[in-house]
């Protein structure tokens, strides 16, 4: 629950004459006449009556707001997060910024809550993978569970033999060509992986052309 406080201006007292009581009424009148003192900036013809939430822009009815939103692109919403000068900061201002952070602090509970967040950071696999590498000198870095290529993944290791049998994806930027190969192990080489794609005579004459990027006219 939260308490708005109004300033004492608003607040009219039981011994005020009837002259002051009427100054007060016609106030209003006068900050909705603020509005209608610019002209539609869409046809320019009435005087304006609506000014949109998100861009300030004037307009006299809803044919003019609509177009306005279509010329634009503009979603009608107001920025909460747009900078308030100090000397237009009002009651108003202060409790869009609170009702900001309760929306806030909402969105935050709601993806704790969410069964995605709560999917576990490891997996079994990826435990047994870091305590073989420790002991290999290795280091690892996983991606995330969730990610595509974390599941795509099948590098494993082979306890007892001390190898690695990796999942590699080899790309080729001057081509941009990908290749993918499974249990590689880790006693090749790089040249040994590379040789049935780029070696100028061991390899595909077409891959090799394709992945190097050669091109005659």
């Amino acid at each position: 629950m939260c308490s708005i406080i109004f300033p004492a201006t608003d607040v009219m007292s039981t011994t005020e004459s009837p002259v002051e009581n009427s100054g007060q009424e016609d106030e209003p009148k006068n900050r909705k006449r603020k509005i209608s003192l610019s002209n539609c900036s869409l046809c320019g013809l009435q005087e304006a009556k609506y000014k949109c939430p998100g861009c300030l822009v004037h307009s006299c009815s809803l044919p003019c707001v609509k177009k306005h939103k279509e010329d634009s692109s503009c979603s009608g919403i107001r920025n909460k997060t747009a900078f308030v000068a100090l000397s237009q900061f009002d009651e108003m201002a202060l409790l869009s910024d609170y009702r900001f952070l309760e929306d806030t602090g909402r969105f935050a509970d709601g993806a704790t809550r969410d069964g995605l967040v709560r999917t576990p950071r490891t997996t079994s696999k990826a435990k047994k993978l870091s305590a073989c590498a420790r002991r290999m000198n290795i280091t690892l870095r996983f991606l995330p569970v969730t990610f595509t290529k974390s599941r795509e993944n099948s590098t494993f290791c082979l306890t007892r033999e001390k190898i690695f049998l990796w999942h590699l994806k080899l790309v080729f930027p001057q081509s941009n060509t990908e290749f993918s190969q499974r249990r590689v192990s880790d006693k090749k080489t790089l040249e040994q992986i590379l040789t049935p794609y780029i070696h100028p005579t061991e390899s595909d004459p077409v891959t090799r052309q394709k992945n190097l990027g050669h091109h005659h006219s």
